[in-house]
């Protein structure tokens, strides 16, 4: 486990930090998504967290993320990113998508971008982030994956960025 998840992490960094960070800039994406002043956000599968300073700066002083991954190297990674940095309104944490025991309701906006490759049951995954958005929360989904009906409706598209609202 140790090899693999180190080098899917090598992996994953040097196509995020690198190729990306030279074409691309995070919060066009991140303003698509509805990212706001003051928003608690929570970003799943945070990565080399190519959109996690970005989000933390538009959330601003009184908003906070909360960038999660189930790759402790990801997770060291970013933590050290966040304290050269100096950034205060970040937390981190190794946890699996669908079962993060953080309290429910927390969240106004839940980011899932470049989710290609979830670990377990999708499902599940779906249930934990319904569970976690606040009543009228936000989903915003960057890639190929589409919540059950039942539990998010679409909202709009912006580009990449797909929207979707908590169903009560």
């Amino acid at each position: 486990m140790f090899h693999a998840s180190k080098i899917s992490f090598t992996m994953m960094s040097l196509v995020h930090e690198t190729l990306y960070g030279m074409l691309r800039d995070p919060r066009p994406a991140l303003i698509a998504a509805g990212v706001k002043p003051g928003q608690r956000v929570l970003e799943v599968g945070c990565g080399p967290g190519f959109f996690t300073l970005a989000a933390a700066q538009i959330v601003g002083a009184n908003g906070h993320v909360l960038a999660l991954d189930l790759n402790p190297y990801a997770v060291k990674h970013v933590r050290a990113k966040v304290a050269r940095e100096e950034v205060q309104n970040v937390e981190l944490m190794v946890a699996d998508a669908a079962h993060t025991k953080l309290a429910d309701q927390r969240f106004d906006l839940v980011l899932l971008f470049g989710f290609a490759h979830p670990v377990g049951s999708l499902a599940q995954i779906w249930q934990e982030l319904h569970r976690l958005l606040v009543p009228g929360g936000t989903l915003a989904i960057e890639g190929r994956h589409q919540p059950p009906s039942e539990l998010f409706q679409h909202q709009g598209r912006q580009g990449r960025v797909v929207q979707y609202a908590k169903v009560a």
